[in-house]
C-alpha cells in the first residue's frame, strides 16, 4: 500500500497546495508552526490531527511545519473531544486491524481512557501512538478535528491493515525493589517512608559520586520505572520536583513498587534499533513504511546523538518512507492484556 505524505514548512502552504477533491487528511504539527484553525475551517480541507513538540520525516526532525498524510476511503478517523466520557463502541472498530491513536499527553484522564477504548478492541488488534502536547509542558488544546481544537481530546485513526510493532527503552535500572509508599495523584512523597526527593537526590549522588545543588539538571538522566507484575518496566518521567515530591507523568498508585534507572546514550540507540529490527521483522522486511513515535525527553538526553537514532532507525528499516513525531508519552499495546502510556521509549511501527 502506497503512503502518500508530505512535509509542508507552513500551515499556509498546505492550505495552498491542497487542491484535490479528496481532502481528507491527518495533519501532525510541530509546535512552532503558526497553525489557524480558523484557515483550516475556511477552506475545503477535512483536517484531524494533533501538535507535538516535533515532527519526524525521513530521518529529520522539524521543530516547524507539519505532515499531511492523505486518507484513504478506508481509514476511518474517530474524535473524542472529552476522553473522560468515552462515546463510541465496539461497532465502531469492527474488521479493524490496527489503531493510530493520539491523546492529550497532559491529560489525567489518560490511562482510565486507554483501559476503557482496549476494552472495545477486537483481540489481536494493534495500537500504537503518542501523547500530543508541546513542551515546556502547558496545558494547551493540541488534538483537533473540523469542528475545533480541544484539551482532553483524543484521535483514532483505525486501519484496516497491520501495523507490526517494536518497542523498547534501553534505560537500566540503577536501585530497584522500591516502594511508593506514600503518593498523591502524580506525585510521589515517600520512597521506603523516606522523603521521596531526599531518596532520589542520594541515590543519584551515590551513583556519581558527587554533592548535588541543582537535582533538576539530573531529571532526564535518572527517571523512575513502575515495575508491573510480569516484572515489566513502564518508564516515568519525572517532569519536576517540588514540596519534596517527585512529580511523574501519570497517575500512580500508593505502594507500587518502582526503580530507579539510568540512562546510556549507545545503549538508548540500541534500543532503538532493537525496536526497529523487531517491527520490520515481522513485516519480512516488506514494510511499505515505518512510524516512529520517540519521547521528546530521549532526545532531550541523546542530544547530538538523536541524528544518529534517526538515521539508524531510517537505515535498519531499509530506508523505507519513515515519518513520526515526538511525544509526550508513547502508547501501545505488548499484549493482548493491556493498553499502556510509556515515557522515554522508542516506538516502532511497520506498516505491512
Amino acid at each position: 500500500m502506497s503512503i502518500n505524505v508530505k512535509y509542508y514548512k507552513s500551515l499556509d502552504a498546505f492550505v495552498r497546495d491542497c487542491k484535490d477533491e479528496n481532502n481528507r487528511y491527518l495533519l501532525l504539527v510541530a509546535q512552532e508552526c503558526k497553525f489557524y484553525m480558523s484557515l483550516l475551517k475556511n477552506s475545503k480541507i477535512e483536517a484531524y490531527g494533533a501538535i507535538f513538540p516535533e515532527i519526524i520525516f525521513e530521518a529529520v526532525s522539524y521543530k516547524d511545519g507539519l505532515l499531511a498524510y492523505k486518507l484513504d476511503d478506508d481509514e476511518k478517523i474517530i474524535m473524542q473531544n472529552d476522553i473522560s466520557k468515552i462515546s463510541f463502541d465496539k461497532e465502531q472498530f469492527k474488521q479493524i486491524k490496527s489503531v493510530i491513536t493520539f491523546v492529550d499527553g497532559l491529560s489525567h484522564h489518560v490511562d482510565e481512557f486507554l483501559d476503557s477504548f482496549f476494552e472495545l478492541l477486537e483481540p489481536q488488534t494493534q495500537v500504537l501512538g503518542g501523547g500530543s502536547g508541546v513542551v515546556p509542558f502547558s496545558r494547551k488544546e493540541v488534538i483537533f478535528s473540523p469542528e475545533g481544537i480541544y484539551k482532553d481530546a483524543a484521535l483514532l485513526l483505525c486501519k484496516k491493515q497491520n501495523i507490526n510493532i517494536g518497542v523498547e527503552h534501553g534505560w537500566t535500572i540503577l536501585k530497584d525493589q522500591l516502594v511508593t509508599t506514600l503518593v498523591y495523584e502524580t506525585s510521589i512523597l515517600q520512597i521506603d517512608y523516606d522523603n521521596a526527593l531526599d531518596y532520589y537526590k542520594k541515590t543519584i549522588e551515590e551513583d556519581l559520586n558527587i554533592q548535588i545543588d541543582n537535582i533538576n539538571d539530573y531529571l532526564n538522566s535518572y527517571p523512575i520505572g513502575l515495575i508491573k507484575f510480569d516484572n515489566e518496566i513502564l518508564v516515568k518521567e519525572i517532569f519536576d520536583v517540588s514540596n519534596n515530591s517527585l512529580n511523574i507523568s501519570n497517575l500512580i498508585s500508593q505502594n507500587s513498587v518502582i526503580a530507579i534507572l539510568k540512562g546510556n546514550k549507545d545503549k538508548l540507540i540500541n534500543a532503538a534499533k532493537q525496536a526497529t529490527l523487531e517491527a520490520v521483522g515481522k513485516c519480512e522486511n516488506k514494510q511499505s513504511a515505518v512510524l516512529v513515535f520517540e519521547c521528546v525527553s530521549r532526545k532531550n538526553f541523546l542530544k547530538e546523538s538523536f541524528d544518529d537514532e534517526m538515521q539508524m532507525i531510517k537505515t535498519t528499516s531499509d530506508n523505507r518512507l519513515m515519518l513520526g513525531v515526538l511525544t509526550l508519552g508513547e502508547i501501545v499495546n505488548k499484549s493482548d492484556v493491556n493498553l499502556n502510556l510509556f515515557n522515554k521509549t522508542c516506538l516502532v511501527g511497520a506498516i505491512c
